[in-house]
């Protein structure tokens, strides 16, 4: 159970300066351990749902930011949507364009940029902020990105974004986690999530050891409640749809010892 992979902690350099740890977090190794869980299958699956939840034209322009190392840009793009993924990790996007095959430029782009400025780019039917890339710096840091792809949106266009709430993350520190996992690859991952109630923030560490061998990652992750997350899309300039369980059509319960787990939040660009 990999609850978040998100990105705020503050580590020093060399001249005692601090850095966002997401400069360096995202690297080949963050590649390679959550292949293990991301699996083919996975991506299917999530690309279905997603295409289903949010029905978009034929030949739509698609914006997934961040994009990552193009899991599911890719495969939005080989259906034969238009397809820009955006993202701040270059060894992530070096990684995407390793392996876009054929896919061309018209139907396949790629911009390194932070989500925090302004995109160049417009008129995005859809537009999607998947597997817990929000919460990383500070509220204004989320509230800067999340106007960022707003505004990437044509009137009408719909945004979603899929993540952890923090009632689900209290819910999974109330029974306790487990004290490892083997991912499909045969990896050993554990982690060490601690959430502080005050600060809304989730502290983790992740272990790993397996066929590509080991290492470990930290992060301070903010872990909004789903009522702060429709008051930061409407704080964009989006009107809140509806609720879903991740990347799917089904409606969000928030029922079980998980209180629902995953959220997927439709919002849109008001006509």
């Amino acid at each position: 159970m990999i609850l978040t992979l998100d990105r705020a902690i503050i580590r020093r350099d060399d001249v005692g300066m601090t850095a966002p740890w997401w400069e360096s977090f995202f690297d080949d190794d963050y590649a390679r351990v959550f292949d293990a869980s991301l699996t083919p299958a996975r991506t299917a699956r999530e690309v279905e749902g997603l295409l289903a939840l949010l029905t978009p034209p034929a030949n739509a322009r698609i914006l997934d930011a961040p994009c990552g190392y193009g899991r599911i840009t890719r495969p939005l793009a080989e259906r034969g949507f238009r397809v820009v993924g955006v993202d701040r990790a270059r060894p992530l996007l070096d990684r995407a364009e390793h392996e876009r095959g054929a896919l061309t430029t018209e139907q396949l782009r790629y911009v390194h940029q932070d989500l925090r400025t302004p995109l160049a780019d417009g008129d995005f039917d859809i537009a999607l902020n998947l597997f817990s890339s929000i919460g990383y710096g500070s509220d204004d840091d989320d509230r800067a990105a999340i106007t960022t792809i707003a505004r990437a949106l044509k009137p009408g266009g719909k945004l979603l974004i899929d993540t952890m709430h923090r009632d689900a993350i209290a819910a999974f520190s109330s029974h306790g986690f487990p004290p490892a996992e083997r991912l499909p690859d045969g990896t050993i991952f554990m982690e060490q999530p601690r959430l502080d109630v005050v600060t809304g923030r989730i502290e983790n560490r992740w272990f790993w050891q397996g066929p590509n061998g080991g290492g470990q990652k930290s992060a301070s992750i903010r872990i909004y409640t789903i009522g702060e997350l429709i008051a930061l899309v409407e704080q964009a300039g989006l009107r809140f749809l509806s609720l879903h369980r991740g990347c799917s059509p089904e409606p969000f319960v928030a029922s079980g010892w998980n209180l629902g787990g995953r959220v997927g939040l439709v919002a849109e660009r008001p006509l």
